[in-house]
């Protein structure tokens, strides 16, 4: 196995109040490197964390196959502790740690979902408002024998809306760069229903998109804008952003990979960010998974739980044969004893989940520089709460949830 690659760099945070403190790094009180020939000093059994049926599939599939990196954190009342595995590309050989940042893809819908959470409990909005009301006049808004789409409605997938715009891709196939609400609008208006809004779930990033945009228009500020201030600086996501720096970029931030080559990741449309532009870092998700399990309170702790309340039956995906249904925006899973939390996030060449339990008050973050047909953090999360067993690890139960194939 070459060194460039079996190289592990594992970091144990053992207090939950670093969260919040300025320097992460200054707060780490143990950090240490590790081979696959050097036995480690520390206090905590690694395989008590990660088994290693879990670790070979990591060394095996995702850093020696795949040629890709992962970062992995765990929350729960003792604190947090995460583990860096693989390097950051060919051409910037190190190795990722718990500063690299990673696109998590979906995972930003959870943020467009809280915001609308925030909104309802401010009294800004409603659940039930339709849509049309806060969009241009000049706007067409589809309807279904009279049954208009409401706020709730693209918050749950169940608006009846395609997974993408059908004017999203240029004719050789790419998404347009260039997109912008205009063309979004255009894509509403030319769009027919073909049911009920509310009467089934059907993931749309076209959906997301919108809710992102309508919340932007009510609160007269940019969807980054928006997620910064009520979001971000609430929680001290810093490291949690959609446009990087050319330092970021050139020093805490991989290539994406497929089939064990690095790939160019296409860019997301800034109208269409609220769907899935945001990168962050372990720590920060890990911040945003406490927030969710009330291992930590702030303002938003009643706009979370909003968002976890069940409010459709969704589409079974996963290895444990759980019944699923939809929150606001969140996939809610359960066996009718414990209830899981996740969600998932991909774009080409990366692919990245959280999923959580709050009745244990135990979450997980997967970060992983790899496509999911390579390795799915979908069944890779599930199986990190010890929900699923290994041998799920290579399975892709993930896709069942979507209808369209990503765009290149």
């Amino acid at each position: 196995m070459s060194n460039n690659y079996c190289r592990v760099t594992l970091i144990i945070i053992t207090s939950l109040s670093i969260l919040f403190s300025g320097s992460f790094l200054a707060a780490v009180p143990l950090a240490f490197s590790q081979t696959d020939t050097t036995t480690t000093t520390s206090s905590i059994n690694n395989e008590e964390i990660i088994s290693s049926q879990v670790k070979s599939f990591i060394l095996d599939q995702i850093v020696n196959k795949s040629k890709a990196a992962i970062v992995i954190g765990f929350v729960d009342p003792n604190g947090t502790r995460i583990f860096s595995f693989g390097n950051m590309s060919t051409r910037h050989n190190i190795p990722v740690n718990e500063n690299t940042l990673f696109n998590i893809g979906s995972i930003t819908k959870t943020f467009t979902t809280l915001l609308l959470a925030d909104m309802v409990k401010q009294g800004l909005v409603n659940l039930t408002d339709p849509i049309e009301r806060y969009l241009p006049s000049s706007v067409k808004v589809p309807e279904f024998n009279g049954q208009k789409i409401t706020l709730e409605h693209l918050a749950t997938h169940t608006s009846g809306l395609p997974e993408f715009p059908p004017n999203l891709l240029d004719n050789n196939g790419n998404i347009i760069e260039s997109y912008n609400a205009n063309q979004l609008y255009q894509a509403l208006s030319n769009t027919k229903l073909t049911r009920a809004p509310g009467s089934q779930f059907q993931y749309s990033s076209f959906g997301m998109g919108l809710l992102g945009q309508i919340l932007s228009l009510k609160a007269g500020v940019s969807y980054n804008q928006l997620v910064k201030d009520r979001i971000l600086n609430v929680l001290g996501m810093n490291d949690t952003k959609i446009t990087l720096s050319q330092n970021e970029i050139n020093n805490s931030f991989p290539v994406g990979h497929r089939g064990g080559k690095e790939i160019t990741t296409p860019k997301i449309p800034m109208i269409l960010a609220d769907a899935g532009a945001y990168h962050s870092t372990a720590p920060d998700m890990l911040k945003y998974i406490s927030a969710n399990l009330g291992l930590i309170h702030t303002k938003l702790d009643d706009a979370m739980k909003l968002q976890h309340l069940i409010r459709h039956t969704g589409v079974n995906a996963n290895p444990m044969n759980y019944t699923e249904y939809v929150g606001l925006g969140w996939r809610i899973l359960t066996n009718f004893g414990t209830e899981v939390i996740a969600h998932t996030g991909a774009i080409n060449g990366w692919n990245a989940n959280v999923a959580f339990i709050p009745s244990k008050q135990i979450g997980v973050v997967a970060l992983c520089s790899c496509d999911p047909t390579d390795a799915d953090m979908g069944n890779f999360g599930f199986v990190l709460l010890h929900l699923a067993g290994p041998e799920h690890l290579s399975g892709k139960s993930e896709a069942k949830i979507h209808t369209a194939t990503r765009p290149t």
